[in-house]
C-alpha cells in the first residue's frame, strides 16, 4: 500500500529514497500500533502483583490477568479472565513502586522502538544492500544521464537559465516492488514479522535490565561484606 502511494506517477517504480521512506512508514505503523497497544495494557492491567493490593497470597489469588485456573468438562485446567475487577486501593508507598515500574517500563520500551530496526537489525545498511544488489529492469539497471537546461539555483544562477545552457543530470534506475521483495525476503525478512521483531527485542532487553538490576543488588552486597570485613581486620589490629 505505501509503495503505491509513495508511486507518484504509477509506473509502480520508485527510487532509492522513496524506497526507505516507504519502509519507514510500514515500520511506523507498526510503532504506534504496538505503542498503543502498551499504554492501554498499563492501563488496565498492574505491572506487579502488588498493584492488586492485600497480601502476597491474596495477591496471587486475585492476578486475574494470569487468568483463574478452573477444571473444565474435560478434567483439565483452562484459564478464565473475570470480567467484574474492581481496583485495589494502594497505599502511598505501593502506588509509588507501581508508578515507577511502570515509567522504567515504558522507558525501556520507547528504546526498544527507537533502536531494533535502526541499530540492532540495521535496517540503513540492509535498505542501501537490497537496493544495490535488486536485479533492476529500469535502465539496464545503469545510471542514465540526461541533458536538462540549467535552472537558476545551478552554475552561475539565472545567466545561466537566461543563455539558455545545459547541463548532465545523472538518474540512477528505479526499483520495482517485485524486484525490492526478491532480495528483501533474504536479506531482511524482519520486515515481515516488524511486529514480532519489536516485542522480541523489548523481551530481551527486559531481560538485560533484570540482570542488570540482579548484577548491581550483588555488587552492592558485596561491597557491603568486604567493608564490613576490612572493618573487623582493622578493629583488630587497633585492639592489638
Amino acid at each position: 500500500s505505501w509503495w503505491k502511494l509513495i508511486d507518484a506517477d504509477g509506473d509502480g517504480l520508485i527510487d532509492q529514497e522513496e524506497m526507505n521512506v516507504c519502509v519507514d512508514l510500514s515500520i511506523e505503523v507498526v510503532h504506534l500500533a504496538l505503542g498503543d497497544m502498551f499504554n492501554m495494557s498499563l492501563e488496565v492491567c498492574p505491572v506487579r502483583t502488588i498493584g492488586l493490593g492485600g497480601e502476597e497470597e491474596a495477591r496471587k489469588k486475585n492476578a486475574w490477568f494470569l487468568g483463574v485456573e478452573q477444571e473444565d468438562r474435560d478434567g483439565g485446567d483452562v484459564a478464565i479472565i473475570p470480567t467484574n475487577i474492581s481496583p485495589a486501593k494502594l497505599s502511598w508507598r505501593n502506588r509509588r513502586k507501581e508508578l515507577k515500574q511502570r515509567k522504567i517500563l515504558k522507558k525501556t520500551f520507547q528504546g526498544t522502538i527507537a533502536r531494533h530496526f535502526r541499530d540492532q537489525a540495521e535496517a540503513p545498511h540492509r535498505l542501501r544492500c537490497i537496493y544495490a544488489w535488486a536485479e533492476k529492469a529500469h535502465q539496464d539497471n545503469k545510471l542514465d544521464s540526461v541533458l536538462v537546461d540549467a535552472s537558476e539555483d545551478w552554475g552561475s544562477g539565472a545567466a545561466s537559465a537566461v543563455m539558455g545552457r545545459k547541463r548532465y543530470v545523472e538518474l540512477e534506475p528505479k526499483i520495482s516492488y517485485p524486484e525490492f521483495r526478491q532480495v528483501q525476503k533474504k536479506q531482511f525478512p524482519h520486515l515481515d514479522k516488524i511486529g514480532e521483531e519489536i516485542i522480541t527485542s523489548f523481551k530481551e532487553d527486559l531481560w538485560l535490565l533484570q540482570g542488570s538490576k540482579r548484577q548491581n543488588k550483588e555488587l552492592r552486597r558485596d561491597g557491603l561484606l568486604f567493608l564490613l570485613a576490612i572493618s573487623v581486620v582493622d578493629l583488630g589490629i587497633w585492639m592489638v
